[in-house]
Parts: C-alpha cells; structure tokens; sequence
C-alpha cells in the first residue's frame, strides 16, 4: 500500500483539505497512483495522517469535483480514467510505446518553508529575449562596459594571485577586498575596518544570512511596500511573518512603522533609503532620525540595502543611514553588480562584529565563499580607480536617459497616469488611471513586445497592480521615446475600449 507523506502546514492561509487535495492531486499526476485504483477511505486516510475525517472528505470531494477521483457507493473512491494524460493502470507495450514511468511525488516531501515560498508574480516575466523595448530591472547597457578593460583585470586576478588559486578562501572574503571596500566607504560617510566586512554574493546573500541569523519562525519583519522582491522572499523562507510598511516621495513611511510597534514586536525592518527599490524615492533627512530613533527605542535592528547609491542625478553624495548609527544598530549591504554587470555575484555586508562572525558562520555553511577570482577583480577594479571612472560616465549616460524617460511619460501617457521623479536608482515607478487595468496592459504590451516589471512583482501582497517599474538604463533615448509612445497607445486604447491588437 502507498505511503503517504503528507504534512499540513498550519502558517500557510490555505485549508487542510485544499493542502491534502493537492497533495493527493500531485501523487496522481506523479503516478503514484494510476487511474482506476482505489484510494484509502477516508477513515483510514484520516488515522494514517492524524487528520480528522471530515477533513479527508472535504479534499476527496474537491478532486471528485474536478474530476481527478471518481466516487462509487459501497465500492470507494477512485482515481478517474478519464483524467487527461492518464492511461490504465498496469499497461505493457503497445505499439511500440513503453509504459507510463512512474514520477516522484516531490510536492509531498518538501519541507514546510519550503512549501510556503514562491517567485513572486511576474519573476518570469522579466526576460523576453524578442524584446523591442526592454524596460525591465536588473540590467545595464552592455555597450557602455569597459569592456577591454574588464578583461585585462580578470586576466590579471586569474593569473597573478596565488592566495585565489592556491588555497581556499575565508568565508568573510579576501582581506585585501575587504581592506578596499573599508576605504571605498569614506566616500558613503562609513567609517569602518576591513573587520567589519563580509564578502557575500550579492545582496541577496546577504538578505539571506541576516534572515538566517536573526529571524526565527514566527518573528515580525517589516518591508517596504512596493519594495525590492527579493527581501521579502529571503524572509518568509526563514519562517518570517512579514508586514508591510508604505513609502512616498519622502520614503519610508516612518510613522507607520512606529504604529505597527505599537501593537506587535518585529525583529528586523528593511529600507532602501537612498534609492528606495522601485519608485527612486530618497529617505528625507526628518525621517532618518526618527527611523533611527524608533530603532533605539525597540532595539529594532535596520538592514540599510545600498544597492544603487553610485546612480545619483539631482544631488550630491547622499550619505548612508548608516553614517548615523554609532550604536551598531544598522545592518549595511551594497553590491558591485549594479555599478557593473548583474551577473558579477560580488557584494559585502558591514556588520557589528558579533553579528558579522555568526553571518560567517552560516555563510561557511551553505557556500564558504565567493569566487576567488571575481573577488580579486573588484579589488583591482577598486584600487586602481577604474570602478570610479566607469560610474562617473554612468552617471551622465542614465541622466540622460531619465531625463529621456520623464519626458516622453509627460508627453504621451494618458491624462490621471502619475510616476515618480527619482532621485537616484535606475527606474521611474509609474500609476496609472483606475479605468486603465494594469495586467491588461501588461499582457497587451508584452504582446507589441515592451517588457517591464508589473506593480504587484514588488509588493509580498500581490498589491499594485495597476504601476510598474520602467527602466531606462538598458535603452537608448531613442528606443525610450518609441516603447513609452507605444506603451502610452495601447494604455490610451485600453481606456476607450479600443486597444489595437499586436503590431
């Protein structure tokens, strides 16, 4: 007889019956069990699982609904011959055509953090590579890489460095990147040692070690919202329950972070504060001091993600929050991917060194360090200035480009569309009327070949549906003018009624 390795989940908002309905539905899909064989009764299913037998009813008639199961009087339930794919059970060769091969029915296995996670609405739909206009996050304008220059200093990383081919690497990093990225930091207002920096692989290891060594199941972490994706996602698979916390053009709204404290104690809060991910929004100086007060208050650590700061166009330097934090209390983290390309996994967190031993720690465990090579790289890339120049001329080239971008959303989109003037950061977070459906528009334009990230991909709660993110440092001001003229045609005819099919 199958064994079955259910497990409900009892943080997840779903009822027992849907979770063991779809469990039962993957063994059939899995083939576990094949159509035309009988399933346990429900008061044996009910015993074997601990679950009560209403329960098991209640999941044995959502599938008899669908049509998975079949159901006999006096004789049980069984699995429907009729179900798509399915063939009868026990088949041979026919034809020339081998029998069905049994899967393994892995949803039933995984882990219950496991179970609870998932890419956020729209994570696939980043990429197109037939893309016309392409105003997706994430990327750079390849054609202003210092191409040639990059490839003479991963050739000299690759061949000159004993200490990266010859031995492993300590998980905090190489301590001449670290000694680097400590002086680099002046620059941001950071007074620090190389003791108080860790390699990681980008922020998102970063966002993963903090989760892993402060969030317990069950612990309140607070996140912007909209906000990046990946915080939220690196939390909740450490058993977090997150809150959302709102942002406007002055960022962080602190006030209402001090309200949700009122009434519940959280563990971490998450901010972006000199580019807020995804609006450009700049944490107001009024509101630093009282996020930093709230902080202090209740012992509330701060995990400051700087991801974009080099990518300023209407200010000078906008210290880091953490220039402020004497007591220890903000968590740092920045990355070279966004200055560079997204595919260089090199980013490094300042930490208090009790925190920072024990993000080594865990670090140790799951990947011990990052690459020895890459690593070096950036430190040639850092010490001879090279890194400097490039976002210099960066600088110039996105301001261009958003100046570029701003201009043509003025110009085209419909009358009551609204977005953001960001400061920093690489895109314009835009809102559109209420009669223009924003997953409409999404799919027509994915369909005329315009690719950017919806609203609610940054939002935990599946909120904001009707923004999105533009980016414009992957286009030139001509392709920006074009894609955001067509974007605003087919949003204009959204709202008559009349949207032109694909072009």
């Amino acid at each position: 007889m199958l064994e079955f390795a259910f497990r409900p989940d009892p943080q997840r908002s779903t009822p027992v019956y849907r979770q063991l309905a779809a469990y039962l539905s993957g063994l059939i899909d899995a083939r576990r069990v094949v159509p035309g064989e009988r399933f346990p009764a429900t008061r044996e299913l009910s015993a074997e699982l601990a679950l009560s037998r209403n329960t098991v009813a209640r999941a044995y008639r959502v599938l008899v609904d669908e049509g998975v199961l079949v159901s006999h009087v006096g004789q049980g339930t069984f699995v429907a011959a009729g179900r798509p794919g399915a063939s009868g059970a026990g088949s041979v060769k026919a034809h020339g055509t081998a029998p069905p091969v049994r899967g393994f029915a892995w949803e039933g296995l995984l882990s219950a953090r496991t179970a609870r996670i998932a890419m956020p609405q729209g994570a696939g739909g980043l990429r197109r590579q037939a893309a016309r206009f392409d105003f997706s996050g994430g990327s750079v304008d390849a054609e202003a890489l210092p191409v040639n220059e990059l490839r003479r200093v991963w050739s000299r990383a690759l061949a000159s460095s004993a200490e990266v081919l010859s031995r492993p690497i300590s998980p905090f990093g190489l301590p001449a990147l670290r000694e680097e990225i400590a002086l680099s930091l002046v620059a941001r207002g950071i007074s620090c040692e190389a003791d108080d920096v860790l390699i990681t692989n980008g922020v998102h290891q970063a966002l993963d070690l903090v989760g892993r060594a402060l969030v317990d199941p069950g612990d309140t972490v607070v996140v912007e919202q909209p906000g990046y994706f990946a915080a939220p996602l690196a939390f909740r698979a450490h058993g977090a329950r997150l809150v959302g916390c709102a942002v406007d053009e002055d960022g962080l709204v602190v006030e209402e972070l001090e309200r949700v404290l009122r009434v519940r104690r959280a563990k971490l809060v998450y901010v972006t504060p000199s580019a807020q991910s995804p609006t450009g929004a700049v944490l107001s100086e009024r509101r630093r001091e009282a996020l930093l007060d709230v902080s202090d208050a209740h012992q509330l650590p701060i995990f400051e993600d700087d991801y974009d700061s080099e990518l300023r166009f209407q200010s000078p330097p906008i210290a880091a929050l953490k220039t402020r934090d004497p007591a220890g209390r903000v968590i740092y983290a920045g990355t070279f991917s966004k200055a560079l390309f997204p595919g260089l996994r090199v980013g490094y967190v300042v930490a208090p060194r009790s925190l920072l031993g024990r993000l080594a720690t865990w670090r140790a465990i799951s990947d011990f360090s990052t690459d020895g090579v890459a690593q070096a790289a950036v430190l040639e890339l850092l010490s001879s200035g090279t890194l400097e120049r490039h976002i210099r001329k960066q600088r110039r080239l996105y301001a261009v480009r958003r100046s570029a971008m701003l201009d043509a959303l003025a110009n085209c989109m419909p009358a009551g569309t609204t977005w953001t003037r960001p400061r920093g950061g690489h895109a314009v977070w835009v809102t559109l009327p209420p009669e223009v459906g924003g997953i409409e528009l999404h799919a027509r334009a994915q369909a005329d070949g315009i690719v950017y990230a919806r609203g609610d991909f940054y939002s935990f709660e599946g909120r904001f549906a009707n923004s999105f993110a533009l980016s414009f440092v992957n286009q030139s001001v001509e392709q920006i003018e074009a894609g955001v003229a067509l974007l605003a045609e087919v949003a204009r005819g959204l709202r008559r009624g009349t949207a032109p099919g694909p072009r």
